[in-house]
């Protein structure tokens, strides 16, 4: 099974999003609305850290 570099950021965005939100909120809607801001922002972040870095070559 091949897992493309997209698909592993958002998996790992999506988890680390939910653990954040079940962990750090009391209740259910603060819990879903801090883990969607939290998916929001880490996809985010990654995305724009991902088009700063294009111009630049890696080898």
């Amino acid at each position: 099974m091949v897992i493309y570099h997209f698909s592993a950021m958002t998996l790992f965005s999506l988890l680390v999003s939910v653990v954040f939100a079940t962990l750090n909120k009391e209740t259910l809607r603060e819990k879903i609305f801090y883990g969607i801001k939290s998916f929001a922002l880490f996809m985010g972040i990654a995305i724009a850290l991902g088009w700063i870095m294009y111009p630049f070559p890696w080898h």
